[in-house]
């Protein structure tokens, strides 16, 4: 009765068509673009586990990564709604269809490396202000879905900027340098680490780092999106 109720006072509208009972319906989830293919990271060629080429390799660099949406048209509108409004119901509808795609290859990934699953941190200021952090929610489904363990051991210390907003690659850099510290007890030998969206790479490049430098062997990374 009470999820009746709140039904009624809240309808749940499509955000792509403004379809009544559904954040997105199955004709606009239709024509969220997906990622083609899986490829390394650095020189963007195929690589069917998304691994990063033993060529492409790098000191503290990531070593593979997937993402199932391409961050335009309407899926960028929905994690809009769903970052910056607050919109939370959004993010688990979006969750509920990434469900059944492409987390085959998380699960390649566990019987490789054994990894546990953590996300990409906010900022207090940031958690503060949007109330939940996104890519802790993915991070939860993610590793659910496959029966991996989770653990937190990145905290970010440093309140970057709206890194989507800043176009300029080698500023992004600058901003998000030294922006997280390894915390917690324990060393993992493999992690798979979760953020919503990818754009220049940065963000996650600088967790891999932090992380490395730290005794992480292994460090895979997953966005929802890519740009």
């Amino acid at each position: 009765m009470e999820n009746h109720i709140i039904e009624f006072l809240f309808p749940r509208f499509c955000v792509g068509c403004g379809y009544l009972g559904t954040y997105i319906c199955g004709s606009c989830e239709e024509k969220m673009e997906e990622v083609k293919k899986n490829t390394c990271c650095y020189c963007k060629k195929s690589s069917p586990l998304g691994l990063t080429h033993h060529g492409c390799k790098r000191t503290n660099g990531i070593d593979g990564h997937l993402s199932i949406y391409l961050y335009t048209g309407l899926f960028k509108k929905l994690l809009h709604e769903s970052k910056y409004k607050g919109a939370y119901n959004i993010l688990k509808a979006l969750l509920t269809f990434s469900e059944q795609k492409k987390w085959k290859n998380v699960f390649m990934w566990k019987q490789l490396f054994s990894p546990i699953v953590m996300s990409v941190p906010l900022h207090t200021n940031r958690l503060n202000q949007r109330g939940f952090n996104q890519s802790e929610i993915i991070a939860n489904k993610y590793a659910t879905i496959n029966g991996l363990g989770m653990s937190n051991h990145l905290l970010r210390v440093k309140d970057t900027p709206h890194m989507a907003k800043i176009i300029d690659r080698t500023i992004r850099k600058k901003q998000i340098k030294g922006a997280f510290r390894f915390c917690g007890d324990g060393v993992p030998q493999s992690v798979i680490l979760v953020d919503d969206v990818v754009t220049s790479g940065a963000t996650l490049s600088e967790c891999t780092k932090t992380l490395k430098q730290n005794g992480v062997q292994t460090v895979l990374t997953i966005s929802l999106a890519k740009g």
